[in-house]
């Protein structure tokens, strides 16, 4: 089993090095931000640092890159407005910008801008229609470690593209992605079913099983445009074949300019939740 750890996921996405020494680099500014229909824009922000080979990130060097002091705007084309940073230890690390002022709504389309030392990084993104869940039921239980199955139907209309995210109770403050649990309508007609075993949490061990029997598992599906639903497969591709080299990749897969990472808009339906047993 891969023994791959997940560097930096949703929190703090760091480009690594896989040079042996540290020569000068350039840092870049790392934007992670996401809204959904009926929530609020939340961004977290970090500069890049370089990891040698085999180093392991701590949690100082998280911390100690995270970005307190930018300027942070949403427009929907109606309204723009300015999000907040604040403390919340429900992330990690524990600081996010976020507002009340703005909730995501479905078609509309939302144009992030973060200023911050000489960086202007700009995104764009849009909330597609969400598709429900028809069920969610634990599949198999095999050393106290549960499989699990949400299905739902596809609509017949082109272009939907989904990605599951799980939580724990008791475990996780916030949503993470459920590993390899997307999917784009290309492959799919009508009723579907998308297989879970793993919550994707920073810094958790990549590919282990960890939905255990006597949880109490939230599932949340999130349609998402193309771009990202394309981030999402290339980034864990990424994670299981064990590249060490991630500068490409992230390099490659922003949808971020002038900056790395992404902004992804969410349509969400509804958040299921299940006794594993």
């Amino acid at each position: 089993m891969m023994r791959k750890r997940i560097l930096l996921l949703l929190a703090a996405l760091v480009p690594l090095s896989c040079q042996k020494s540290l020569p000068p680099v350039e840092t870049r500014l790392v934007v992670e931000g996401w809204i959904e229909n009926g929530g609020h824009p939340v961004v977290l922000l970090s500069e890049s640092f370089p990891v040698a080979l085999n180093q392991e990130i701590t949690v100082e060097d998280m911390v100690r890159n995270v970005v307190k002091w930018a300027k942070v705007t949403v427009s929907d084309g109606d309204q723009t407005v300015t999000l907040t940073g604040v403390m919340d230890e429900s992330y990690f690390p524990p600081y996010v910008f976020t507002t009340g002022g703005m909730t995501g709504e479905v078609g509309k389309t939302y144009a992030l801008r973060v200023e911050y030392k000489d960086y202007v990084a700009t995104a764009e993104t849009t909330i597609p229609a969400p598709v429900p869940l028809d069920t969610v039921y634990v599949a198999a239980v095999k050393d106290s470690l549960c499989h699990v199955v949400c299905g739902f139907t596809d609509p017949p209309e082109p272009g939907n593209c989904y990605k599951v995210f799980t939580r724990t109770t008791g475990v996780d403050a916030h949503y993470h992605p459920s590993l390899l649990a997307q999917l784009e309508d290309s492959y799919l007609n009508g009723y579907t079913e998308v297989f879970l075993y793993n919550t994707l949490r920073l810094m958790d061990l990549v590919s282990d099983p960890n939905l255990r029997q006597g949880d109490e598992l939230w599932v949340k599906m999130c349609t998402m445009d193309r771009e990202s639903f394309r981030f999402w497969k290339n980034f864990e591709s990424t994670l299981l074949s064990n590249v060490f080299n991630m500068d490409f990749w992230v390099e490659t897969n922003s949808s971020v300019q002038g900056g790395l990472g992404y902004w992804i808009g969410y349509g969400v339906d509804r958040e299921v939740c299940l006794k594993l047993e």
